[in-house]
C-alpha cells in the first residue's frame, strides 16, 4: 500500500473477498463507466426530481475530470451552479454547503440500493471537501464486501503518470487504482449559457481593472508628481512674473513739430535692428515696468496648465506682491534676475544665480553655467541655460516651483518643461516618493530658434 500516496483503503468488513485480479480498463472505458454511473444517478428517484443537485453533481465531477480544483471552492460553486453574485457572503448564505450536504445523503442512500451496489464506479464526496473521488471495483461474489478510498487530496482525474499498472500486487479485487480519463461529460442543459454569461462578466472585469489601473499610472506621472504639492493645497495659487524698467526716446519718433503735423497720419519708424537698442542721453526711464516675452509666453503657458486641473492662479508683477499675500500660498516664480522672490528664494539653494549673470553650483566641482550672448537678447542666440526648482516648505511658508531661465528665451524652455508630461518622463529615474515629497532642483540646457525652445535636457539636479 505504500505505493498509493495520500490514500487509505478501509475494508468495511472484517475481510476483503480478493477474488482474481480487476479487469484493465483504459481511459476510455474508465470515461464511459463514470458516465453511466453519472446517468444512472441523475436519473434516479433521489435526484430525479431535484434539477439544483443534479446540477451540482455534474458540475463537481467534470471540474474534477477537467483538473480544475480551483473551481471546486464555495465561493466559485456558489457563482457557477446556484448563480450567485461573486462578492456574495458565503457566510450569510451556505446554500453550497447545505446543498453538498444533502447530496452526500443522497449519493449514500444510491449507494445503499441494488443499483448502486452493482454501479462499476462509486462516487464519493468526503465531509470537509467539494471533491469528488471515484471508486472502480469488480462485482464480488460477496455483495457485502465493499472498499472505499478516503483521499486526503483528490489528485486530478486527468493526469495519467499516476496510474499503477493492472497486474501491480495493488490492482487485485476490490482494491483501488487511479487512472486517466480522455473523456469528457457534458454539462447539463443551460450551463453553455451561464459559462458564457460568466466568461463576459469576467472579461468585463478585467477589461476595468486595466482601465483603472492606466488611470492610477497616469496619475501618478512624473508631471503630476512634481505639481502634487502645489495643487493639493486650498489656498490661493500666485503666479508672480519679474518686471525690467521700460525707458522710451526723449522726443518721440512721431511727434508733431507744428499745429499742422497733428492732423497727419503718424511716420512710419525704420524696421527694428536684431540688435538691442542701444541707450543714451536721448532714451529716458518712462516710470513703468515691462514683461519680457519669454517670461509672457511662461506664464500663458503655466495659467493654462492651472486652468487645465481647475485651479486660477492669481498674476502679479512687480512690486504688486507683499510678503502676507504669500504667506501660506502655494507660489509660481517666473524670471530670474528681474524677479525679486526669485533671487530671495534661490540664494541658499545647491544651484544658485550669481553676480555673474550664471548659474553656479553651490558644492561639488562648483561648476557654472553661463550664456555669453544673454545681455544681446538677440536672434543669434541658440541656446540658454535655465533653473527649475520645488521647495516644500520655503520662506513663505508653502510649496514653491519656479522656472528661471538666464534669459528670457530660457524661461520659456523651462516653463514648457515643467507642464509638458513628455518633457518631465527625463525624471523618471528620481524615486516617485522624493520627486513629491522632497526639495528639487534642476539645471536644464534648452536649443533655441529665434528664442523659441526646441528641446530641453536636464543637465545637473539635486534633490534633499
Amino acid at each position: 500500500m505504500d505505493q498509493i500516496r495520500g490514500a487509505a483503503v478501509l475494508a468495511i468488513k472484517n475481510e476483503i473477498d480478493t477474488i482474481g485480479e480487476e479487469p484493465e480498463k483504459d481511459g476510455q472505458n474508465s470515461s464511459e463507466y463514470i458516465k453511466e454511473v453519472l446517468t444512472s444517478i441523475l436519473q434516479s428517484p433521489g435526484f430525479r426530481d431535484s434539477p439544483q443537485l443534479q446540477n451540482l453533481l455534474q458540475y463537481v465531477v467534470y471540474e474534477v475530470i477537467k483538473g480544475n480544483e480551483d473551481a471546486l471552492k464555495e465561493r466559485i460553486i456558489g457563482m457557477n451552479v446556484f448563480g450567485r453574485r461573486p462578492d456574495y457572503d458565503t457566510t450569510d448564505d451556505p446554500i453550497v454547503r447545505s446543498r453538498m450536504g444533502l447530496l452526500r445523503k443522497r449519493l449514500a442512500k444510491y449507494d445503499e440500493g441494488d443499483e448502486g451496489k452493482h454501479a462499476p464506479v462509486q462516487i464519493v464526496i468526503p465531509s470537509g471537501t467539494y471533491r469528488p473521488s471515484f471508486v472502480f471495483r469488480t462485482a464480488a461474489k460477496n455483495p457485502g464486501t465493499k472498499t472505499v478510498l478516503v483521499e486526503t487530496k483528490t489528485p486530478s482525474l486527468s493526469s495519467a503518470a499516476s496510474e499503477i499498472a493492472p497486474d501491480s500486487p495493488q490492482t487485485q479485487a476490490g482494491m483501488v487504482r487511479r487512472i486517466g480519463l480522455a473523456a469528457v461529460i457534458p454539462w447539463a442543459p443551460g450551463w453553455d449559457r451561464r459559462f458564457k454569461i460568466f466568461t463576459i462578466a469576467s472579461a468585463a472585469m478585467l477589461l476595468l481593472l486595466g482601465t483603472w489601473w492606466f488611470f492610477l499610472r497616469s496619475s501618478q506621472s512624473e508631471l503630476n508628481l512634481l505639481w502634487a504639492p502645489i495643487l493639493k493645497s486650498k489656498q490661493p495659487i500666485y503666479v508672480y512674473t519679474g518686471t525690467i524698467p521700460v525707458f522710451e526716446e526723449a522726443s518721440p519718433f512721431d511727434e508733431a513739430t507744428s499745429p499742422e503735423d497733428r492732423t497727419s497720419p503718424v511716420r512710419v519708424p525704420e524696421p527694428p535692428s536684431v540688435d538691442a537698442p542701444g541707450t543714451g542721453p536721448n532714451r529716458v526711464f518712462s516710470w513703468g515696468e515691462g514683461m519680457l516675452t519669454g517670461s509672457v509666453y511662461a506664464d500663458i503657458r503655466l495659467a493654462a496648465f492651472l486652468s487645465g486641473r481647475n485651479r486660477t492662479p492669481i498674476m502679479r508683477s512687480g512690486a504688486n506682491l507683499p510678503y502676507m499675500d504669500l504667506k501660506g500660498s502655494p507660489l509660481i516664480l517666473v524670471g530670474s534676475f528681474d524677479n525679486y522672490w526669485t533671487r530671495v528664494m534661490n540664494e541658499s539653494l545647491p544651484f544658485y544665480l550669481d553676480r555673474g549673470f550664471g548659474i553656479r553650483e553651490r558644492g561639488g566641482t562648483h561648476r557654472r553655467w553661463f550664456n555669453p550672448l544673454k545681455a544681446e537678447m538677440t536672434p543669434r542666440m541658440m541656446e540658454d541655460y535655465a533653473l527649475v526648482f520645488r521647495i516644500m516648505n520655503s520662506k513663505n511658508e508653502a510649496p514653491v516651483l519656479a522656472v528661471v531661465g538666464l534669459s528670457t528665451c530660457g524661461t520659456h524652455a523651462a516653463a514648457n518643461f515643467v507642464t509638458d508630461p513628455v518633457q518631465m518622463r527625463a525624471l523618471s529615474g528620481v524615486p516617485r516618493g522624493a520627486l513629491m515629497n522632497k526639495n528639487i532642483e534642476l539645471v536644464l540646457h534648452a536649443s533655441l530658434v529665434n528664442c523659441a525652445p526646441t528641446s530641453v535636457e536636464v543637465i545637473a539636479s539635486k534633490i534633499w
